[in-house]
């Protein structure tokens, strides 16, 4: 139900989240976090835009959280970038599901619901630090490689 682009803001937040401040570039999170490093500068330019990050040039560069990580919320970084589209109307243009979504389209539409509902109780710090593991299945020593590095932030 989300788009690739929301998956891959999602995976970055997370990676900066757990970073702490530490500036992080572009390459790093596109290693780490296994998204393409071209879609990685696209969608970090969409989250500078919105304000989600920042980024610095320069060889102690790179991405940093724009934002508080103890308030922002999973469906506060999916809205930025692609929100869940919720079924208002029949997608087939029925006229006897006017008033009301066949049973398929109102189930389909309740689930988009609950994944709203539960993305939007869960902030970035909430997922990073009261999780066991890392949020996206690294290792620490994984994780440990992303303030590797310090090249620009492009």
């Amino acid at each position: 139900m989300l788009s690739n682009t929301s998956e891959y803001a999602l995976r970055m937040m997370v990676l900066l989240t757990e970073q702490n401040g530490t500036p992080t570039t572009c390459a790093n999170l596109s290693g780490v976090g296994r998204i393409p490093q071209q879609y990685a500068a696209k969608v970090l330019y969409l989250l500078r835009q919105k304000g989600l990050v920042r980024g610095q040039r320069g060889r102690y560069g790179g991405y940093v959280l724009g934002c508080d990580a103890n308030e922002l919320t999973l469906l506060d970084v999916v809205n930025a970038i692609d929100p869940l589209k919720r079924i208002e109307s029949c997608p087939l243009g029925r006229s006897e599901h006017s008033h009301q979504l066949c049973p398929m389209h109102l189930m389909i539409d309740n689930a988009i619901g609950q994944l709203e509902s539960g993305l939007s109780e869960l902030t970035l710090r909430q997922l990073v630090d009261e999780r066991d593991s890392s949020p996206l299945c690294q290792s620490k020593t994984v994780m440990s490689d992303l303030t590797i590095g310090g090249a620009s932030t492009g």
